[in-house]
């Protein structure tokens, strides 16, 4: 679609959208259509990042339904907020990490909607048990019972939901009512997400939000934090395993091909010219259409796993060769971690990276990569390190332990409001330029969206979102 008139038709189906939103008198039913507006452009990359307007509309027409908490005295300095709470995912760990930190150790948690019992030990503090929100069927009790919590810590981080406009309504009152705080952790920093608008602070985790919050308004209060990890003290001595198989891991989405990227058909070249077995963690060939044909052709040649207990995941990358990134969407932690850990690390400049430091050993394109991968395979340790000279293994290493270490993004989030413009900056040079509307050309030319299924849908939302879609497809087939 020509981008003039695609930037049109998409600000009048914003307008038209949130016009509906506005238009539920209660409470209740303008929530519940907000949320699934937030799902729906959290699924479907349009090109929409934030809606800081409507936010403050909701806060301003609904804020006199609240009660301003009783001031007690605080619990607190840090609480973390999380939409859910999982047994194994990246929010979760991210929490987990950064309360057992030293900078942010006066820190306690709340979960607004789920948390299993196995990780309310996880999820708690020397004095801090785990916040878990009982179910509401009054929309109004929650937001109370929220505002409530929030008022009682001087900072409240949000990790929550894109579409979690329950929790940010309770931020943004809380930062109106008592002087919180309100950081947001830019968790799904590609996408749209509520929050952008009542945030004192948006912490970033990558060079790729650090580049949108100029198109979503808020760069001027963007602070990079990363993603802390737990590193060993010292990176791993390898022993060279000249004959291992070739490992990638990440969610399976992020392996389904778009724009001018396709793993499944890289996987298959690279295995062919190879001649290596492939070991794919997080792919489900029962339902990623995408790795039907790729998988017959590749036949025993490749191992695919949707899930693998951690410490056999470990056996997995310390029996392997090499580590190759899931594109067009990165693995996320497992690259770094897997360059740590010392296992030689491939992957793809997109211009939907910049999470880590390590980026600075990926290719430019998936035929460089190709070759990349091929040639190091075939050479001899020795002949493998010479192949990388114009990079430093050394400092990309010492950059990702400032980027990643758990103290070093705790302490970076507790001085976000002291630091000064080169402190608040990504610790590192990117290695390529960022393409801000990378995951929205891919949704573009995809066939199918994606409808909600986290929150009940509004029918003429539904309407809405069709016609714009239908007319993005006509528009695009004239382009």
């Amino acid at each position: 679609m020509p981008t003039a008139e695609r930037s049109l038709k998409l600000a009048k189906f914003i307008q038209k959208s949130t016009d509906r939103v506005l238009a539920a008198g209660e409470l209740d039913s303008c929530v519940r259509r907000a949320r699934a507006l937030g799902e729906l452009l959290w699924k479907n990359n349009l090109g929409q990042y934030a809606l800081p307007e409507l936010e403050q509309a909701l806060l301003q027409r609904y804020q006199h339904l609240f009660t301003t908490p009783v001031q007690h005295k605080i619990k607190a300095i840090y609480l973390h907020v999380l939409s859910q709470a999982y047994t194994s995912s990246g929010h979760t760990r991210v929490v987990e990490h950064l309360i057992a930190s030293q900078a942010l150790q006066d820190s306690a948690v709340l979960v607004t909607e789920k948390a299993p019992p196995a990780t309310w030990e996880k999820l708690s503090t020397p004095g801090h048990p785990c916040i878990c929100l009982p179910k509401f069927s009054d929309r109004q009790e929650k937001i109370q019972a929220l505002l409530n919590h929030f008022a009682q810590y001087k900072i409240v981080v949000l990790h929550i939901h894109p579409y979690d406009i329950d929790a940010v309504i309770a931020a943004g009152l809380a930062r109106q009512l008592c002087s919180t705080r309100i950081y947001m952790y830019n968790h799904a920093d590609h996408v749209f997400s509520y929050g952008h608008g009542i945030a004192d602070v948006v912490l970033e985790l990558s060079y790729f939000g650090w580049e949108l919050s100029k198109l979503r308004g808020s760069h001027e209060k963007c602070v990079f934090a990363g993603i802390p990890l737990k590193l060993p003290d010292a990176t791993t001595e390898r022993v060279e395993n000249a004959t291992g198989h070739i490992a990638s891991a990440g969610s399976a989405y992020k392996y389904k091909p778009g724009g001018e990227y396709s793993f499944p058909d890289f996987a298959v070249r690279l295995q062919a010219r190879t001649e290596r077995k492939l070991m794919l963690i997080g792919p489900n060939l029962k339902t990623n259409w995408w790795w039907w044909k790729p998988a017959r052709q590749m036949g025993k040649q490749a191992i695919f796993h949707q899930r693998m207990a951690y410490q056999d995941y470990l056996v997995c990358m310390r029996d392997a060769s090499v580590y190759v990134d899931s594109f067009p969407l990165t693995g996320g932690t497992a690259f770094p971690e897997m360059v740590v850990k010392g296992l030689p690390c491939f992957g793809i400049l997109t211009g939907a990276h910049g999470y880590s430091p390590a980026d600075q050993l990926k290719s430019s394109s998936q035929d460089t990569l190709l070759d990349d991968m091929s040639y190091h395979l075939q050479q001899t340790r020795q002949q493998a390190q010479q192949q990388r000279t114009d990079v430093d293994q050394a400092a990309i290493l010492l950059e990702i332990r400032e980027a990643h270490d758990i103290e070093q993004v705790a302490r970076r989030i507790s001085k976000a409001e002291t630091a000064n413009a080169q402190e608040k900056q990504p610790p590192w040079l990117n290695p390529a330029p960022i393409n801000c509307d990378f995951y929205e050309k891919i949704w573009y030319t995809r066939k199918l969206f994606t409808p909600p299924i986290h929150n009940f849908p509004d029918w003429r939302l539904g309407v809405l979102f069709l016609k714009y879609w239908i007319q993005s497809r006509q528009l695009g087939r004239r382009a």
